[in-house]
């Protein structure tokens, strides 16, 4: 039997709200048996065997180097941007709660509605974490004690992920910190629709004509298990320049100026078209509904209110909405949230395909 070199990758994994620790490598060895009637298994086996037995008695013979981001596989990229995500999120998990949701989705619309797509300025970037002009305007004063906060979480993620790898961008960052206050929004609706006594006893809870029978684990069940999916791309980069003043419609403005407004977002002049087959724009009335709403003071009075002024756009769509959030699973409205969440966070925004990757350190072994 002969034993063929191979490299042994030692990965990196995260915990979340902690510092990174070192996973015990694995090894992976390539064999080649003469026809001899040896199983496949026992020749594995015995190579596993001798590169364990070689690492234990000759260390001199394993070499290390460190894999450059440019040779590393589409599964190690993968794996590096899922634990630096795992260990963002863990660490603001405890510093972002759900009555923060509202306030850190307001500052991102008021980041990416800045863009200009005539002239590519602006949008969704960090600025207004970064440029005190821009947060000190005074439609965004409220919300400068949270941004204050959000910029103090930055030390608690860039100390919860790999030193090998980038710090946070500040865009990123306030993305990770909505997502974590949002679903910590939606699971505490979804334990009180499924609310139940102690010692796990069987109750019936009532849903207007419907009957659900719960446990207590009902709620962490359809939280968890059935959780919708968030997807976040990361790499946005940041920019210190702050966005151009007087875009935002006023908080108070009619809703159809706020409509017209969003309707324009992220659209160049005279791309629009006309006709039954053209697209429509990324932030048409449906899309607003999801997130002007969301990001007010008070999102059930700004919901009535787009209904009231315009029940033509907005009466079916609040009522679709109100439906889905009647149900347990709350599926169709978590879902298309998200989908217009993913759309505001990309506006104007620039990323680096290379954000947050790390070299990989690896072994070389000779036999």
């Amino acid at each position: 039997m002969a034993l063929a070199s191979k490299s042994l990758t030692t990965p990196k994994a995260f915990v979340a709200g902690s510092k990174p620790v070192a996973i015990r490598p694995r090894l992976n060895v390539t064999c080649k048996a003469s026809n001899e009637g040896a199983a496949r298994r026992d020749v594995l086996l015995a190579g596993a065997a001798a590169a364990a037995a070689l690492l234990q008695s000759s260390p001199a013979a394993a070499a290390t180097r460190e894999m450059p981001i440019s040779s590393l596989s589409t599964f190690q990229k993968a794996a590096q941007r899922t634990a630096f995500q795992t260990a963002a999120e863990g660490a603001l998990k405890p510093l972002f709660k759900a009555e923060d949701a509202t306030g850190l989705l307001a500052l991102m619309l008021r980041d990416a509605a800045t863009y200009d797509a005539e002239t590519k300025t602006g949008g969704y970037d960090g600025s207004i974490l970064i440029n005190s002009e821009e947060l000190n305007r005074p439609e965004n004063a409220y919300l400068k004690p949270l941004a204050a906060r959000v910029k103090e979480a930055k030390a608690a993620v860039d100390a919860a992920v790999d030193p090998k790898g980038e710090q946070i961008s500040y865009a990123d960052l306030l993305v990770l910190a909505t997502k974590v206050a949002t679903t910590q929004a939606w699971k505490a609706v979804k334990m009180q629709k499924t609310q139940t006594t102690s010692g796990g006893e069987i109750i019936t809870t009532v849903y207007g004509n419907m009957q659900k029978t719960q446990t207590t684990s009902g709620g962490e069940i359809i939280t968890t298990v059935y959780g919708t999916e968030w997807p976040v791309r990361l790499g946005r980069v940041d920019s210190a320049t702050a966005g151009a003043a007087g875009r935002l419609p006023a908080a108070d403005a009619p809703v159809a100026e706020i409509t017209a407004f969003m309707g324009k977002l992220g659209v160049k002049e005279g791309s629009a078209g006309a006709g039954p087959f053209t697209p429509k724009p990324p932030f048409w009335e449906r899309p607003t509904f999801f997130i002007w709403p969301a990001a007010a003071k008070d999102p059930a009075a700004e919901e009535a209110r787009f209904a009231a002024e315009d029940p033509a756009n907005f009466a079916g769509v609040k009522r679709d909405m109100d439906r889905s959030r009647g149900t347990l699973t709350r599926t169709d409205y978590e879902v298309e949230f998200i989908n217009t969440f993913t759309k505001l966070a990309a506006m104007g925004a620039t990323f680096n395909p290379d954000a947050y990757l790390h070299t990989e350190t690896t072994l070389q072994l000779k036999f």
